[in-house]
């Protein structure tokens, strides 16, 4: 059971890094990306190589964290799994909608739709 979360979390960061390729793939060179979201807006934009670079090593950096939670957080005795297993994912999970909002602002602005 203390392998589902790392599973889910690894998952959910293949599809940050994946959206993150997919931005690549399709963003045009000079596109913005943003990656800080304060509330109501983006105020914070990079090149599309830093922006999306940011949006897979925050993916990665939580993967890497859960992992390191992970080697400490269970113990050989334990029989359930913890909750800061848990916490991980579901932060990436609400991480994934945000870069895609974030690809499909750069994409709008870049296009110079309002």
């Amino acid at each position: 059971m203390a392998g589902v979360p790392l599973v889910i979390g690894g998952l959910l960061a293949g599809v940050i890094i994946g959206i993150a390729a997919y931005g690549w793939v399709t963003l045009p060179a000079d596109a913005r990306v943003p990656v800080h979201h304060g509330i109501g807006s983006y105020n914070r934009f990079l090149s599309k190589t830093a922006g999306l670079i940011v949006w897979a090593g925050v993916g990665l950096l939580l993967f890497g964290l859960q992992i390191a939670v992970s080697q400490y957080a269970i113990k050989p005795n334990h029989s359930g799994s913890s909750p800061a297993l848990i916490i991980i994912p579901i932060v990436l999970a609400i991480a994934v909608p945000f870069e895609w909002g974030a690809i499909a602002v750069a994409r709008r602005n870049a296009l110079g739709q309002p």
